[in-house]
């Protein structure tokens, strides 16, 4: 079941299914009507999980400005928006539906100086669970419904924000994707991450996307602290924010010519893609290029693992969602809806 559909108001009856009872969003970039919107969705959809796959707040840094004033000045425009609209939103939601529960992690837009306000929000309400770097179960409604305990799988649902260089000024979610150390063309090949924008918290990892996902429960215990990490790659879904390489899930449009070069049309993770060929997830929910959804599609599959990419379409206020069936990923759907 591969399906896309437009919508102009939330559909109920003709599109809920007790099966697909999970959706998945990303890119939202702090527009409060989508999050509304896919709430909404959520209630009438009677969805059990929803996946925030990162770029979660406004973006909120202009070329021209990046002097210590205007730094200052996105970070607490990211944490008005968190404290005034993204928790109080989600926290109302959530207290009214105790059997649905949201996994999230941020993207590259997102500025790491107010993860901790996901997190202390994670503590206050048990059903939004922050898993930027951690490893959570997944709590899904059909696990409390079953009679037989070993009825419903045991899924794990895994979190990792960080993308390759080139994807913007913030590097607080950006790393290498290995030694070599390469960056995009039109970037200066001698700079380091640090000299190629600006970061926001003193927080710093030296380790490239590669290392981390060569051996991932490690990584993941390592970010741990001290709880115990119970991570088999082959029960847990993956959120990323950058998406798998040469896939329609990174297509971007042409970008013409740097010098002599040709720019790439495919801007993903080589590494997040090598992991995926190895370690074969059931799912994997990315995000990070908005249009890969129009200009290619929402779904690949490697090898046995299905990948998904909701797309974005918040700056015409557009919501892009895919729905599916967690226990059997290739049941899914994809829409655009639009609030009004």
């Amino acid at each position: 079941m591969h399906t896309r559909m437009v919508a102009t108001t939330v559909p109920a009856c003709i599109l809920y299914c007790e099966m697909m009872n999970a959706v998945a969003a990303t890119d939202l970039h702090g527009n409060a009507r989508l999050y509304e919107l896919l709430l909404q969705i959520a209630d009438t959809w009677k969805i059990s999980s929803i996946f925030l796959a990162g770029d979660l707040a406004p973006t909120a840094v202009e070329p021209s400005g990046l002097g210590p004033d205007a730094v200052h000045g996105a970070i607490e425009s990211q944490r008005a928006f968190y404290e005034q609209v993204f928790c109080p939103l989600f926290e109302s939601f959530l207290l009214d539906h105790r059997r649905t529960h949201v996994y999230a992690i941020m993207g590259n837009d997102d500025r790491r100086a107010n993860e901790t306000i996901l997190f202390d929000f994670e503590a206050a309400v048990p059903n939004f669970r922050f898993v930027n770097n951690r490893i959570v179960e997944l709590q899904d409604a059909r696990q409390v419904r079953t009679f037989f305990p070993n009825e419903v799988p045991q899924l794990a649902v895994a979190g990792y924000p960080y993308v390759p260089p080139g994807g913007g000024l913030l590097v607080d979610w950006v790393k290498h994707e290995d030694r070599v150390g390469l960056f995009p063309p039109g970037m200066d090949p001698c700079m380091t991450v640090e000299q190629s924008g600006i970061r926001t918290h003193e927080q710093r990892s030296e380790t490239t996307i590669e290392e981390d996902l060569t051996d991932f429960a490690r990584y993941l215990s390592g970010h741990a602290e001290d709880e115990p990490v119970d991570y088999e790659a082959e029960r847990t879904i993956h959120l990323f924010h950058a998406p798998p390489y040469n896939t329609p899930l990174d297509q971007v449009a042409p970008q013409g010519r740097y010098d002599f070069l040709r720019r790439p049309e495919h801007i993903g993770s080589t590494a997040i893609r090598r992991f995926i060929e190895r370690c074969q997830p059931p799912l994997v929910i990315c995000g990070h290029c908005h249009e890969a959804v129009v200009l290619a599609d929402y779904k690949t599959d490697i090898g046995d693992t299905r990948c998904v990419n909701p797309g974005s379409q918040e700056h015409i206020d557009v919501l892009s969602i895919v729905q599916f069936n967690v226990y059997e990923p290739t049941e899914m759907k994809q829409f655009f809806i639009h609030p009004r």
